[in-house]
Order: structure tokens, then sequence, then C-alpha cells
């Protein structure tokens, strides 16, 4: 089994790994767990995780993921990152969405910062700011995974060219990435691009770049020239939250931490709070989306996933479906604070009240 935690030399640790490997006790004992069985095919993946955190991150909380789908990883295949045999042939590439050069950089995130993930679109200031550079990051995600399939993961000896291709992608493109929700992959691959002003989602082709005047196409499952991936497996709370909601879930190790989930649901009052606890829990497997090509060469079968809490959204007679087992995450606020439950009950009605 893999040791995150052990002493390397010559390795300059960043600031995140450094933080949960001095303050978070119960996170780095989830940590450790989803790691069992995973096999470092080319001796480096806890040195990055100690340098870089999230890339390998996200690769772990794909592997427990897959492990608690019961799916069989071949990891006598180098590439791509997850080779599945059962219970059908799968490919999936994970990356992960960085902030761009220059960007604002996590560590001057604020208070304020963390209080944003409480306020709905339609009071966000900064929306469109927040959708259009994530749809930019994103973009650059998808379009450099779907030329390595083409260049390279296809070429594999072992690759029919039958298996769907599924790129996973995660979000930590900005300060302020939580609140992106699935707005940002509704429009890079519907070209559905949500305005919290009419509350719908408006059809576009492309958007401008931020900071630019260069157009960014959208819309990149609405034709065939990217039949090769099969879906995106998206999200944007894949955090260290994440670890301390999952913490505060498990009556095991507990968390001082005060965590609350909105959730969004199809029906009035549309979003609702959770109180994260043993008897509230939050489950691996919230917070992903599996957003199906309905263009793709191979297709996902969609049953193979309903036994987790993931959000398949595909389109069926020209409808899109939103399948799950559980409500989705709308966004996520962790605090050392316990705010009082009128402060919440405020904030529900806020995201309620148009």
């Amino acid at each position: 089994m893999l040791d995150l935690f052990e002493k390397l030399s010559g390795v300059k640790q960043g600031r995140e790994y450094k933080f949960v490997r001095n303050n978070l006790f119960s996170e780095k004992k989830i940590l450790s767990s989803w790691v069992e069985n995973f096999v470092d095919r080319d001796n480096k993946i806890v040195r990055e995780f100690q340098q870089k955190f999230y890339n390998s991150f996200w690769e772990f909380y794909l592997f427990s993921v897959i492990s608690e789908l019961n799916f069989k990883v071949d990891f006598s295949k180098n590439t791509p990152d997850f080779v599945i045999n059962a219970p059908s042939n799968i490919l999936i590439e994970a990356v992960v969405a960085e902030i761009k050069t220059g960007g604002k950089q996590f560590e001057e995130r604020t208070i304020e910062d963390n209080i944003s993930m409480l306020i709905p679109p339609h009071l966000q200031l900064d929306f469109y700011q927040v959708l259009d550079e994530a749809i930019a990051r994103h973009s650059n995600s998808f379009l450099m995974k779907w030329q390595k399939y083409g260049k390279t993961y296809s070429k594999q000896s072992f690759v029919t060219g039958d298996e769907p291709f599924i790129i996973a992608i995660s979000s930590y493109d900005q300060i302020n990435y939580g609140r992106e929700y699935i707005y940002s992959m509704m429009a890079l691959l519907f070209g559905l691009y949500y305005d919290p002003a009419v509350d719908d989602y408006i059809p576009k082709t492309s958007i401008t770049k931020p900071d630019s005047n260069s157009q960014i196409p959208i819309g990149l499952f609405n034709d065939s020239k990217y039949e090769d991936v099969s879906a995106v497996l998206f999200s944007c709370t894949t955090t260290l939250g994440k670890l301390t909601s999952l913490a505060k879930s498990d009556s095991n190790l507990g968390h001082y931490n005060h965590v609350v989930n909105i959730r969004q649901i199809s029906d009035e009052p549309y979003f609702i709070l959770q109180h994260v606890s043993p008897e509230e829990p939050e489950k691996l497997s919230d917070g992903l989306f599996l957003l199906h090509n309905p263009y793709a060469k191979n297709s996902c079968d969609r049953s193979i996933f309903k036994g987790s809490n993931i959000t398949q959204i595909y389109l069926d007679n020209d409808q899109f479906r939103f399948e799950g087992n559980t409500p989705t995450i709308f966004s996520r606020f962790n605090s050392f604070v316990k705010m009082p439950d009128h402060f919440f009950h405020r904030v529900i009605n806020t995201f309620n009240r148009r």
C-alpha cells in the first residue's frame, strides 16, 4: 500500500500537502484508504502528490470511486490512467483544470470567498466572470486529452477502438471554482449557457475568452467531431472540503468543522440544506456528474453507474435527463465555526426566492 506521507528527499512539498499532513488527522486516514490496492506504475505518484497535490488527489479519488463501483482496473497497462476490464471495457483519463498563469492563487482566498459558496447565482456579482473562466480552463483540459486519445491512447495495442473513452475533469481553475456547479460543463459540452438573470439556459456556440477578444467554441457534444469522447466525468467539489465532509459523515472519525451542502432538487423549493453528519452523510461519489455524448462512437452503459451517487446527464428524445440517486450538490460550505440555524434559514430562503 502506498504511504502518501512518507518522507521523501529532495521534494519541495506543496502548501495543500503540508496542510493535510500537519493538521488533518481524519482526512489523512480517508486519503490513505483511497489508495488501498492502488498501483503506482511509474513509481512517482507519491512524489507528485506531495509536490502538486491535486493532480494525484483527483486520481486517488477516482480510483476509490471506481473501486466502490466494483470496476476492475488493469494496472499492467501504463496509459491511459484507468484501463477498466470489468464489468466492461472502459478507458478513463484523469485531468485537472488549473489556475491560469498569473491567476489569483488559492493562498489569496479570503473568508468572503468562502462565504460566497452560500450566495445564489442571481446575487453573485462575478457570476459570468467565474463561469467564463471555468469554461475556458475546462476547454483546455478537454481538448488536451481528446488530442492525446487520437495520438497516443488509441494507438495502444490493447485498445480495440470499441471501448468507451471517458475524460475525467476536476476543477481547480480559480479560487472560487466550487461555485461552478455544472454550468461550465453544460455550456462547454452542450452549448447551454446558464444566465441567472432569466434563470434559464441560453443556447450559444461560443464565448469570449476572458481578458481577450478571441472566441472559444462551445457545444462540443452537439456534433460528431468529438465522437471519440464517450462522456465527461466532472466535479468542482472534490476538494479538501470533500475530505472533511466525508470525515464528518463517519461516526468512527468525526470532525470539529461544520459542513453544509446546498443541494438542488427538481421540484420546489429547488434548493435544500444538508448539515453533514453520520445521520445525514455525504457519500463518496456525491458531487460527480457524468455527461454523456449523444454523438459518441462508443456510448457508455449508464446502468453500470447506477450503484453510485453519480448524477448522469444525457439526451433522451431531445430532452436532457438528470438521473441520480440523491439530490446534486450545488455548493459546499465548510467552517470552523457553527453558524446559528437562523443564518442558514436565511441563506436557503435567498436561494429559493426569485
